[in-house]
């Protein structure tokens, strides 16, 4: 077995080392004590009462970080909720603004009181579904703007109420023009008046409730003179001997207020066609400003040998020149063309200014309208 080198003499040596430093510890310790080693425990004692604050310090700063990942956190989620918001077409600039300077909860809170405001909204927008744009589509743009940001419904709320006080108005207006009997005229322009100046109609409509229970009393006693007067105001239509089947000759196509878009018919015309032509179509555009128009209905204006159609939709006019019989399906087919023109063409319309190049679709359609009169008319022939 081989042994390992220098094995006896290195434990030798270490022998020696060690018997030689003990003289010097015991030397040490007989040495008078100086001011150093006192001021060792001394700076340990100071390093120790410094550890701490140290920590503290580090603690101090750990604690301050974890708020800024929190913080982030929460912006993150913030900011993803906004933008699926905007992705639902809401607008959230209001929201979005709060940002820089609204802290954790005051977010939290404004987010909260932005989803309610969504439903709020959401039962507005079904509430006014139903609402006919005639004559208010100023009021109903305001309004669905304001729909767009929810934090805004309550000025959407006030707004809608606005408006169907409004349209209740006019509905009961329209009635008591209606109104024509001698023995309730001061009764009739009393109300008038008060409607005028009413804010709240809840006194308005008892008062108008009882109103139309008299009238009704007062017309049954002098129903013979009524009856002349409600005849003058709506003339019955004559009556046809025979039903002959409906040629439609000419389209017109007019802008609400009167404004001339576009002519379409499959006929040539002579000179003297197209003074009877524009002399029909003058007295369509007159219609318009009649009190016997009624928007958005099927209007028909009789003839000597031909009848003149006038029927709106939201934006636009359709005058229609026909001879025969007036065909029973003629208001819903011009009703359905006038619909999906406008919604085509609705940006443009809003507030066209005579540009015809920008409607790109009224062309198309009142084609299809012509082609529809057209083929209502083959089928009656058979």
């Amino acid at each position: 077995m081989a042994k390992k080198k220098g094995g006896k003499k290195k434990r030798q040596n270490e022998a020696q080392i060690t018997q030689g430093e003990q003289p010097e510890q015991t030397q040490l310790q007989t040495e008078p004590v100086t001011p150093e080693p006192v001021s060792e425990p001394a700076a340990a004692l100071e390093e120790e009462r410094k550890e701490p604050a140290l920590t503290d310090a580090v603690s101090e700063v750990l604690g301050d970080q974890k708020p800024d990942k929190k913080e982030k956190k929460f912006n993150k989620k913030f900011k993803s909720q906004l933008a699926k918001f905007s992705a639902d077409g809401y607008d959230v600039s209001s929201i979005e603004a709060m940002m820089e300077t609204a802290t954790s909860d005051e977010l939290k809170a404004a987010l909260k009181t932005f989803e309610n405001g969504i439903e709020k909204v959401k039962s507005l927008t079904e509430s006014i579904q139903s609402i006919d744009p005639a004559g208010i589509e100023k009021e109903l743009d305001e309004l669905k703007k304001l729909l767009s940001d929810p934090m805004k419904h309550e000025q959407a709320s006030e707004l809608l109420e606005k408006i169907n006080i409004a349209r209740r108005s006019g509905e009961i207006m329209s009635a008591l023009n209606k109104m024509v009997l001698p023995s309730m005229k001061s009764r009739v322009e009393a109300l008038k008046v008060m409607l005028q100046e009413a804010k709240d109609l809840t006194a308005v409509e008892a008062e108008f409730s009882t109103l139309k229970k008299d009238y009704k009393e007062a017309y049954a006693e002098e129903g013979v003179k009524a009856q002349v007067v409600m005849t003058q105001q709506e003339p019955a239509q004559p009556e046809q001997k025979a039903r002959v089947p409906m040629v439609v000759k000419d389209i017109f196509l007019l802008y609400r207020d009167g404004k001339f878009i576009s002519h379409h018919t499959n006929r040539v015309i002579s000179k003297e066609q197209q003074k009877d032509l524009f002399a029909d179509l003058k007295t369509g555009r007159d219609f318009l400003r009649s009190p016997k128009y009624v928007p958005q209905k099927l209007n028909v204006i009789p003839g000597q040998n031909r009848n003149i159609l006038v029927q709106s939709g939201r934006f636009t006019v359709v005058i229609v020149i026909a001879e025969g019989s007036v065909h029973r399906l003629s208001e819903n087919i011009t009703t359905k063309v006038i619909t999906l023109m406008e919604k085509e063409d609705l940006l443009q319309l809003k507030d066209w200014k005579g540009d015809v190049s920008l409607l790109k679709s009224s062309g198309k359609y009142m084609q299809a309208l012509l082609f529809a009169f057209m083929k209502l008319s083959n089928q009656a022939k058979q």
